[in-house]
């Protein structure tokens, strides 16, 4: 029970006088009231420590996830006060769904993606860009150059992503026509390059490993990203298909035409909601996110291996990271906002002339470079 006290005494603030006769203080009456089972446990229970914050992110498997296999694994000590889950998907549609609604703090994102969620209002800023350009043509054919594609079916995925958007950006600086027929089925130009897009990189190396007829031909050359790209030479063996490996680098391609500046592809972002009360986590978080891409690239083994182990269904196994890695075809730098800017800004502005929609009607704002 809980208790309430209450005193009754004579004329307050009015002292005896000498000779008087003084009464002794009534004492206190106490008066007792029933008290829930809750009150009384709230009175006795020792203080409980405060409960850890709920913090979401989501992620692509593959080379962006990659980056995050350290940090996702029991290797990593954690963030004291914040409870971090992971959702790792393969579904580029559902990262930008759970992106549209919010519900990450933060996300490992295509840069177009990134910089449409701020543009339409979403409340999302970058922090970092994690990876920069992994795109390869891979082929059987001997081929130097964009221009051995002429009058060849070149496979990709991602029409309005990083691999459609490099791909037909390289071709029109070199001059080289390309058509993007909406069938498998047609007639190839001798003088250009037929772009045709599957639904998924998976169908893309499905593709190539199975000598899918397109075009009239069976598959020969494909768009890829590491480290897959490294992974097809196996898995296209194994299926009957010999001399598959990656032949152009459109990283390469890309800085040839742009002033030698390379392009960023996968970027860290967080939602603006974290800056009210967690600041200071925002920073402890983009931290822990550049020591488990760093990870990557001295230890890219153990890192496939972990990612593997976490679930990924990207990359067959860790020593196919350390091929790629040790290629030079992972270029896993994290670099921060205000070091990534120009780059990134310049970018998105060949999306933006390309098609504004690609990242959101408008580029970004001042406001979308965190950092600076």
């Amino acid at each position: 029970m809980l208790f309430v006290a209450a005193c009754d005494g004579g004329a307050e603030g009015v002292p005896p006088t000498v000779g008087e006769e003084i009464s002794p203080t009534p004492a206190p009456e106490v008066v007792y009231e029933d008290a829930s089972e809750d009150d009384i446990e709230d009175v006795l229970a020792p203080n409980e420590p405060a409960e850890d914050v709920p913090i979401n992110v989501i992620l692509v498997d593959g080379a962006p996830g990659l980056g995050m296999a350290y940090m996702m694994s029991d290797e990593f000590a954690g963030i004291d006060g914040f409870d971090i889950s992971y959702t790792m998907t393969n579904d580029v549609d559902a990262l930008v769904a759970s992106l549209l609604n919010q519900e990450p703090d933060f996300a490992i994102a295509p840069i177009n993606v990134a910089a449409m969620m701020h543009t339409n209002g979403s409340g999302y800023r970058l922090a970092a860009i994690t990876t920069w350009g992994i795109m390869h043509i891979v082929s059987d054919q001997d081929i130097s150059s964009l221009e051995d594609l002429r009058g060849e079916t070149v496979v990709a995925f991602a029409r309005a992503g990083t691999p459609g958007i490099t791909l037909r950006s390289v071709l029109t600086q070199n001059d080289i026509p390309f058509i993007e027929p909406d069938t498998t089925d047609f007639t190839p130009d001798p003088d250009s390059v037929a772009i045709v897009y599957l639904t998924a990189p998976s169908d893309v190396r499905d593709a190539v490993a199975t000598g899918m007829e397109i075009g009239g031909a069976p598959v020969s050359f494909a768009v890829l990203a590491e480290p897959v790209a490294t992974a097809i030479t196996g898995f296209a063996t194994n299926m009957g298909r010999e001399g598959f490996t990656a032949r152009i680098n459109l990283q390469d391609e890309w800085a040839r035409n742009n002033d030698g500046e390379i392009y960023p592809q996968v970027a860290l972002v967080f939602h603006e909601r974290l800056l009210d009360g967690n600041s200071d986590f925002v920073q402890d978080f983009i931290s822990a996110v550049e020591q488990s891409t760093n990870f990557v690239m001295t230890n890219p083994v153990e890192a496939g291996d972990l990612l593997v182990e976490l679930g990924s269904v990207a990359i067959p196994n860790g020593q196919i990271v350390g091929n790629a890695v040790g290629a030079g075809r992972i270029p896993m730098y994290f670099t921060r906002t205000t070091a990534a800017r120009s780059a990134v800004e310049s970018f998105l502005q060949v999306l933006m002339d390309e098609n504004p929609n690609l990242i959101g009607g408008a580029m970004p704002s001042d406001e979308f470079f965190f950092g600076g």
